[in-house]
């Protein structure tokens, strides 16, 4: 991830907010990640562990923090357009930092479900939609907690 955004562009005067309500973080940041899919018949079972790690402090010394991501899922085909899914995915996210010191109101656990439905537009081109519905959440103690989450995407194959 690119360095957009300024960290302390924000209404709280003198506080960096928690990388999560930021466009950008002010420093570059790499995501990765592995997965598995295997296909029975009408079925496709898959696994993704995801990572984002920051590899450096922006120059406002505002660090973004780790996070880890697990998920696995299931989807079946309805017909040669649509396909349902579910997922559950456990996420973890450290603390960011500012000038070293860890921020307060950041870094999350996280259990998610995640129903979905894909559409086969065509041969290369799909459309997707789920929503991910918290089932377990520690915040630490902080009031900044998500609700559901709505997805929708385009992916395309060449």
């Amino acid at each position: 991830m690119a360095p957009t955004g300024e960290e302390r562009d924000q209404p709280v005067i003198g506080v960096a907010a928690p990388s999560v309500f930021q466009l950008g973080t002010g420093a570059w940041q790499v995501m990765m990640g592995t997965g598995y899919a295997k296909q029975q018949a009408d079925w496709v079972f898959s696994s993704q562990f995801d990572v984002s790690l920051p590899l450096e402090t922006s120059s406002q010394g505002f660090r973004p923090a780790e996070s880890y991501f697990l998920t696995f899922g299931a989807r079946r085909r309805i017909n040669e357009s649509f396909s349902a899914g579910l997922a559950v995915q456990g996420s973890y996210t450290n603390k960011d930092e500012f000038d070293g010191i860890n921020l307060a109101n950041t870094g999350a656990t996280t259990i998610a479900i995640r129903p979905s439905f894909i559409w086969r537009i065509n041969e290369c081109l799909n459309m997707s939609g789920s929503l991910d519905l918290p089932v377990y959440r520690d915040v630490n103690a902080t009031g900044i907690a998500t609700g559901p989450t709505w997805r929708l995407g385009f992916s395309t194959s060449f």
